[in-house]
């Protein structure tokens, strides 16, 4: 199977893993889906980043659809690495760990504070990648929320509080969790 993107084919920049109507059909659990939209979200990251270093690798400059590609890509990852870090580091169920950071991608939209100086024009792009990546991971977590209550017939069979996700983790956690909105070259890395 091959899981990176080609050269010269840029990954989507909308939608990442938003589209659960598909994932349904597939996937069985709550779990499952978790599972396997963090690990779409990393793919994508994955992919996005190999596109920008092939592109410098070959002298040709960052073009701005393939920065603006990248951040989202990586802030994208940073929102689902939180869900994941909560599922095994916490021993949270999946869903409590999708609510909890839901929580955080509300309080980053709405609450954070104005910056206290005015930004250039590439840091506002910056901040518009990272709004968008915390939309689009609402809009996601609330697809697969939605997807879990349907499921289970309006929530009559969840799991017993504090019961772990029945998931396998094949890439390890950081131990620390990159915070998002942060250029990747701050930020954690695996």
């Amino acid at each position: 199977m091959n899981d990176r993107q080609q050269p010269g084919h840029p990954p989507p920049t909308s939608g990442v893993v938003g589209d659960t109507s598909s994932l349904g059909q597939a996937c069985s659990s709550i779990d499952e889906l978790i599972s396997l939209t963090i690990t779409t979200a990393r793919h994508t990251h994955y992919a996005a980043a190999a596109e920008a270093v092939i592109a410098l690798q070959n002298g040709r400059f960052l073009g701005g659809e393939q920065l603006f590609t990248a951040v989202y890509a990586q802030t994208t990852r940073a929102w689902w690495d939180l869900v994941d870090g909560e599922i095994t580091h916490k021993k949270l169920t999946c869903e409590h760990a999708v609510v909890r950071v839901r929580s955080w991608a509300r309080h980053f939209l709405t609450k954070e504070a104005p910056a206290a100086r005015p930004g250039t024009l590439f840091e506002h792009a910056l901040a518009h990648a990272a709004r968008m990546a915390a939309r689009d991971f609402l809009a996601t977590s609330s697809q697969l929320l939605i997807h879990r209550k349907v499921q289970s017939g309006g929530g009559t069979d969840a799991p017993a509080p504090g019961t772990p996700c029945a998931r396998d983790t094949p890439d390890s956690s950081p131990a620390t969790p990159p915070t998002p909105g942060v250029p990747s070259s701050t930020a954690n890395t695996p």
